[in-house]
């Protein structure tokens, strides 16, 4: 299973996860209720870091993979 960049953050703050496309996703944290009013009263984020992949081609594709930070 794949990880998101914001993984523990979602563990870290209560969510129920479970495997979405091949990655733990946060499914739920206090109730579908009590979540679509805090995001209709408020601010809600969707985490979309699973949705897109990307290739990196050319003759310095190494060295920039080289510089890019480590994932879980």
């Amino acid at each position: 299973m794949k990880f998101t960049a914001f993984n523990e953050i979602h563990k870290k703050a209560g969510a129920k996860m479970l495997e979405f496309a091949g990655y733990e996703m946060p499914i739920e944290y206090t109730g579908i209720i009590d979540e679509h009013n805090t995001v209709r009263n408020a601010v809600g984020v969707f985490d979309v870091s699973h949705m897109g992949e990307f290739w990196i081609k050319g003759p310095n594709a190494i060295d920039l993979v080289k510089k890019l930070p480590p994932t879980t």
